[in-house]
């Protein structure tokens, strides 16, 4: 096992991105995720390509409709990997079982204790291999642990996303920012770290 200095296990540190990705994220989390276009004017005047205003229309037609998709995601620790730690996640979004929306991803923890790098792999949709990308960017976590912003590129546009742990830890609330429009995600643990 890799020590930090004082003869720390590296994976008990206090360092924020540690807290929250090894102490709070890691197990398996259930909950709901919602999208809504809060500017169509501003949707249809951005330069976000063809497919991606399909996509984001589609979207918000379809919650309306049949109301907010499932969200499932699973957290794997991985104190010893990397210069300060990683953690792997996969996400997905679904309504009636099918798949909308599949995100695997790979948190690189730094060593300032709050940075993250977020490397991702994402599909959109139900079919494996159609409309798929990698992604980078970049986190930052805050609060002893308890919360995070990430900056993430999602259908062609930049986004902010602002996650907050509740106090007792065991679920967490994250609303999703954009010029065009606005998501949340409201999960709970249902499965402990491993």
């Amino acid at each position: 096992m890799t020590m930090e200095p004082g003869g720390i296990p590296r994976h008990r540190t206090n360092a924020p991105n540690h807290v929250y990705y090894f102490d709070i994220g890691t197990g398996t989390w259930h909950g709901k995720a919602t999208f809504r276009v809060t500017s169509w004017r501003r949707l249809m005047r951005s330069r976000i390509g063809l497919t991606n205003k399909l996509l984001v229309t589609s979207m918000h037609v379809i919650e309306r409709l049949t109301g907010a998709p499932r969200q499932e995601s699973t957290i794997v620790a991985k104190p010893n990997e990397g210069e300060f730690g990683q953690a792997d996640n996969v996400v997905r979004i679904s309504k009636f079982g099918v798949t909308l929306y599949l995100l695997e991803e790979q948190y690189v923890l730094d060593s300032n204790g709050t940075g993250v790098t977020v490397h991702g792999d994402e599909r959109l949709g139900p079919v494996p291999g159609l409309l798929t990308r990698t992604l980078t960017y970049s986190a930052e976590i805050r609060d002893e642990g308890m919360a995070a912003t990430y900056l993430m590129p999602l259908l062609g546009t930049p986004w902010t996303a602002n996650y907050q742990v509740a106090a007792d830890r065991q679920s967490i609330f994250a609303e999703l920012v954009c010029d065009w429009g606005t998501a949340t995600e409201e999960t709970r643990r249902v499965g402990a770290p491993a």
